[in-house]
């Protein structure tokens, strides 16, 4: 007899703001303030921002805040994260590419739909400014009625739930299914969130197209690796 956990999700946390982290990337609070500051003044230039899985009063910026010269220690941050953890828990070694990233602000009664984040592999938050009471991020189990019909002995959560806290980075693949509960604080909750995709793997290119950040595919639906 044998027993297999088939599909596992591995969810990856680190806190910047950990002082046993090293320093030398230059995150901290007045860092983190900063961020704060530049997602309100972008807020303010667009105060509609875009609607996608952000629901009532969540703002969501357009995607190309990596692009921002403020945002470039935080970028470099959340690298270091993905190739100490994600890349050394698969056994991969590549560069990785930042696919398309966004600020988020949820106002007070805010909250994100189920969603999950298509065309790329591997997906992330970082909690700009968040006590802890402003909404979990829940992920949420793919087979939710099969867990539901198991014998009350071996059930098991149909979702898991994360807290946000400031500095907090959370690291997911990009196929879970995930959502952001309804914010009832008095506090507004900011976020940054991102996709990210490998530049190449097993030594081969990984093509995409540029617009979408999707692979081509061949007649079987499988990645072309040229």
């Amino acid at each position: 007899m044998s027993v297999k956990l088939l599909f596992p999700t591995p969810i990856f946390e680190r806190n910047f703001l950990d002082s046993n982290l090293n320093p030398n990337q230059g995150y901290d609070e007045s860092y983190a303030t900063q961020l704060k500051n530049e997602i309100d003044a972008m807020r303010r230039k667009d105060p509609e921002g875009r609607r996608i899985s952000n629901a009532y009063t969540g703002w969501q910026s357009n995607d190309g805040i990596d692009r921002n010269p403020l945002f470039q220690k935080c970028m470099n941050r959340i690298s270091t994260f993905f190739h100490e953890e994600v890349c050394t828990y698969f056994g991969v070694s590549s560069k990785i590419r930042m696919g398309n990233s966004w600020a988020n602000i949820n106002d007070k009664g805010a909250w994100n739909m189920p969603h999950l984040h298509n065309g790329c592999w591997f997906s992330g938050v970082l909690y700009i400014s968040a006590g802890g009471d402003e909404g979990n991020i829940q992920f949420i189990d793919p087979m939710p009625k099969v867990v539901g019909n198991m014998p009350h002995g071996r059930r098991s959560n149909p979702s898991h739930r994360v807290a946000p806290s400031t500095g907090n980075c959370i690291l997911f693949p990009s196929g879970a299914m995930h959502m952001v509960e309804p914010n009832f604080s008095k506090s507004n909750r900011y976020s940054i969130s991102f996709n990210v995709d490998l530049v190449d793997y097993n030594n081969k290119p990984m093509p995409w197209d540029e617009n979408e950040f999707t692979f081509k595919l061949d007649e079987k639906g499988d990645p072309i690796l040229s």
